[in-house]
């Protein structure tokens, strides 16, 4: 499939709104793929503005005491709820039946917390997620950004930062390296610590590598 061109009244409206506007709902106003918006701004040196980054609307922000306090309430795996294989009513009067229809959801109900493709979060580790479609479907943007520009990645690399910033994601900043070279490049900057730090080192290597394995799936 041949991509479109880009014509004048879009690359306006794109610079007029990219600063200002979350990235997917841009997308849909202009009728482009969201990796082709990311791309084309990237090319032409678009930002988002403080203010936007700033704002609720940019989806950057997080509760971690929610976060936290989630993980210590909530179910253990293998947890069975008390009413598996009942019927509701079986643990509920008629009355209460009734009135659980009116806050039931509808079919095609979206919830308060729904994300929309384009919206980013940060990792713990730094990196940065783009949703790029439903259910909940996220990539690396730095890995986005790459093939945007250059095509798909191929097996056994990995796309690095140069200035170190996983949050920068431009793509000056952004070069492939192959994984094999990536583990001598690391090596070789291990050598100056001592082989207590060096093992500890190597352990989160590892499991950066582990996480970008399960990201790309």
């Amino acid at each position: 499939m041949m991509k479109k061109n880009w014509n004048e009244k879009e690359i306006k409206e794109l610079k007029s709104l990219y600063p200002v506007m979350n990235t997917g709902k841009l997308a849909l106003r202009i009728g482009r793929p969201l990796s082709s918006v990311y791309g084309k701004a990237h090319a032409l040196g678009l930002r988002k503005s403080e203010d936007f980054l700033r704002s609720p609307g940019s989806g950057r922000f997080s509760n971690t005491r929610l976060i936290e306090g989630g993980i210590r309430t909530r179910f253990k795996k293998g947890h069975i709820p008390a009413n598996k294989g009942k019927r509701m009513s079986e643990y509920m009067s008629a009355e209460s039946i009734e009135k659980n229809k009116a806050t039931r959801f509808r079919k095609g109900h979206i919830p308060a917390n729904h994300k929309p493709v384009g919206y980013e979060r940060t990792t713990r580790d730094g990196y940065i997620e783009v949703k790029v479609s439903e259910p909940n479907v996220f990539r690396l943007k730095h890995r986005l950004i790459w093939e945007q520009h250059h095509g798909k990645i191929p097996p056994g690399h990995n796309v690095q930062f140069r200035d170190g910033n996983r949050g920068n994601t431009s793509i000056g900043n952004l070069y492939l390296i192959s994984r094999s070279h990536q583990l001598k490049s690391e090596n070789s900057m291990y050598a100056r610590f001592p082989k207590e730090v060096q093992g500890l080192i190597k352990l989160k290597g590892a499991l950066s590598r582990q996480i970008n394995k399960i990201n790309k799936k």
